[in-house]
């Protein structure tokens, strides 16, 4: 009773905690503009097309953990391949991180195969996943590294948020002691834990820290060892531009973010894959206060940046679920006749 009682906290807890911040954003939007913009101002052709390139992120996702099935003497369809993900992310917006699981479950039934082998795949899935979600992030602090910088250091607090007023701060020669600040404190760092490291190697959560950085470097040197390496880290790449470029289409939903360009797209995109780390279902409420704050340096209003969040997470997750639904109902249909063949070939 006990351990239900905490997994359903788990559940609960994150998604009262997006839910709260959601609902604390709203209370700084006209109600009737973002039922006008809903009703009038959604161009729904961009949206078609955002789900388009949302679909073939999850059937490339697909076909790029096929890759690493064979090399385990598994070899799934791509449909099954496809399904795993559709039932991942929708799985994931109900209870999160389970996806994976249900996804690795999916594939060894349907391929008669011990979960454990399947599962093992994963690890470097999420280490390739990392590697570019990092990339994309440099890529942002070398091309716009004001939007991060701000929010970071003023950790994005609300007060923070409405004193940008939305408009971006001219670059100033400030930019660079900053950097050389933030080099000092990471060499200070590097320097006091070398020194310090006898001291604290007993320390449990010192342990924990240096064990999970281990298996990160562990992991991420496996990388070398699969084969066809660079189609892998070809189909990753091709997976994150998608990926960025979803993000793109969803500025074109509304004409007030139709003008923004790869810049700001890319600064709006590390900041929402920066809050899908969060354990909260879709990232909600994260997702929202972080692209906010990315959309009002670049001269967007605080209420279209609220009903730009709101709407296009909305729209992107109404489709994650959608072909969740699709994975349940189609494992459903195959049990189901699974079942019937089996009543068939063996009548009583």
């Amino acid at each position: 009773m006990r351990r239900k009682i905490q997994q359903l906290i788990k559940v609960l807890l994150p998604l009262a905690f997006g839910v709260g911040i959601v609902w604390f954003i709203m209370q700084k939007v006209d109600m009737e503009m973002l039922i006008d913009t809903i009703k009038n101002g959604i161009s729904w052709t961009w949206v078609i097309i955002s789900w388009l390139f949302a679909l073939l992120s999850n059937v490339f996702r697909g076909i790029r953990w096929r890759q690493q099935l064979r090399t385990v003497g598994i070899n799934p369809t791509l449909h099954d391949m496809s399904v795993s993900f559709f039932g991942n992310y929708g799985m994931n917006l109900v209870f999160p991180r389970l996806g994976e699981f249900w996804r690795c479950n999916y594939i060894a039934h349907t391929n008669n195969k011990p979960f454990s082998t399947i599962g093992g795949t994963i690890l470097s899935e999420r280490l390739c996943d990392i590697i570019f979600s990092c990339l994309f992030v440099v890529l942002t602090l070398c091309l716009e590294a004001k939007v991060l910088l701000k929010f970071f250091l003023s950790n994005g607090k609300e007060e923070a948020i409405a004193a940008a007023g939305g408009e971006i701060r001219p670059e100033s020669d400030a930019l660079i002691p900053l950097w050389g600040w933030l080099l000092i404190i990471f060499l200070v760092i590097c320097i006091a834990l070398y020194f310090l490291h006898p001291k604290l190697k007993d320390w449990a959560p010192y342990k924990s820290a240096l064990e999970i950085c281990k298996n990160l470097w562990k992991g991420f040197c496996s990388l070398k060892d699969l084969p066809n390496i660079w189609s892998y880290l070809g189909w990753s790449a091709v997976i994150w531009i998608l990926y960025f470029i979803n993000t793109l289409t969803q500025f074109y939903f509304f004409d007030f973010t139709s003008h923004l360009g790869i810049l700001a797209c890319l600064s709006v995109f590390v900041m929402g894959t920066i809050a899908q780390i969060l354990p909260i279902q879709g990232g909600l409420g994260a997702w929202q206060a972080m692209v906010i704050f990315a959309l009002m340096q670049y001269n967007i209003d605080k209420e279209h940046a609220i009903i730009f969040s709101i709407v296009a997470w909305t729209l992107e997750q109404m489709f994650v679920l959608a072909l969740g639904l699709y994975a349940l109902a189609y494992v459903a249909i195959q049990k189901k006749k699974i079942k019937e063949q089996k009543e068939v070939s063996n009548p009583s």
